[in-house]
């Protein structure tokens, strides 16, 4: 493990971070602006666009192919993007010469799963019709993850809208309850996620849901003709667990390539951090969406 990435942990740990999550999720901030057109590098070009009223941005690198990332960022369905979401967007849109849209669905408590739902159906639409000739790839990290593997099920049953070609999410929150009981053994190595206002979170997102309702819980949906799904989860992160159950279910899917990968020593959605670690994973991501064939 590389040093950065320690030091990311061990300041995690002594900086109290779960606590600081905690907070900023019962008092999150509005209007940080990190999707702004003056915060992008000016070596990509961006478009903005909105669904319903909710921003979204395209990026542009030079000599872009028809290769179309959907990026939904993650923030326990109620944290504002970071500017780490906007740094991994320049990466895939600079350097791999994807096509990219950064949606911000509506963010609880304001808003519940079924208008992030709906808001992400009328923007996954408009960029359709925008990019006829791109070929659609999912990707999402943390709640973002989430989000893109409910959103993935729903398009399936839908029935009338093409499907993203292949689908990546970093540590998805794959049951909003957290009622894994191998999560309470998890929690002693996550310094990160503060389990308890997480669930309070959660139910604010879930609304008039029910905690086991594939929009909100995606693990309890039907996987079956989804197409090709990476996944990555850290060993010390609570969301692990539930993760390791879904893998169990891959050999049993039918239409449905399910590859799951464990970091090891790797904290909560790493990706967050620049460092090697990260770095070697969106280089996995990308190869991932642009062959054909690759082994894992």
């Amino acid at each position: 493990m590389s040093f950065k990435m320690e030091m990311e942990k061990f300041f995690a740990k002594m900086g109290k971070a779960d606590k600081k999550m905690a907070l900023a999720l019962e008092q999150p901030k509005r209007g940080t602006g990190e999707l702004e057109l003056l915060r992008f590098t000016k070596k990509v070009r961006v478009k903005t666009w909105d669904a319903d009223g909710f921003c979204g941005v395209t990026i542009n690198g030079s000599y872009t192919k028809n290769a179309h990332i959907l990026m939904l960022p993650g923030g326990a369905y109620t944290l504002e993007p970071t500017g780490r979401s906007r740094e991994i967007a320049e990466y895939f849109a600079m350097e791999e010469r994807m096509r990219v849209s950064i949606f911000q669905y509506p963010l609880a408590p304001e808003y519940t799963a079924l208008t992030a739902h709906q808001c992400l159906i009328k923007a996954y639409t408009g960029l359709i019709c925008e990019y006829p000739d791109d070929e659609f790839y999912l990707f999402g990290d943390f709640s973002g993850g989430g989000l893109a593997l409910s959103f993935l099920q729903e398009l399936r049953d839908m029935g009338n809208l093409p499907m993203p070609v292949k689908t990546a999410v970093v540590s998805p929150w794959l049951d909003i309850s957290l009622n894994n009981p191998r999560i309470k053994i998890a929690k002693k190595t996550d310094p990160v996620l503060p389990v308890d206002a997480l669930k309070a979170a959660g139910a604010r997102y879930c609304g008039p849901l029910e905690p086991d309702h594939p929009f909100v819980s995606p693990i309890f949906g039907d996987w079956n003709h989804l197409g090709p799904i990476l996944i990555f989860s850290g060993t010390e992160e609570i969301l692990t667990p539930d993760c390791e159950l879904l893998a169990e279910r891959a050999g049993t899917l039918e239409g449905t390539e399910l590859i799951y990968k464990k970091g090891a020593g790797m904290p909560h959605n790493w990706i967050m951090t620049a460092s090697k670690e990260t770095e070697a994973t969106l280089e996995l991501i990308s190869s991932f969406f642009q062959e054909e064939h690759m082994e894992f």
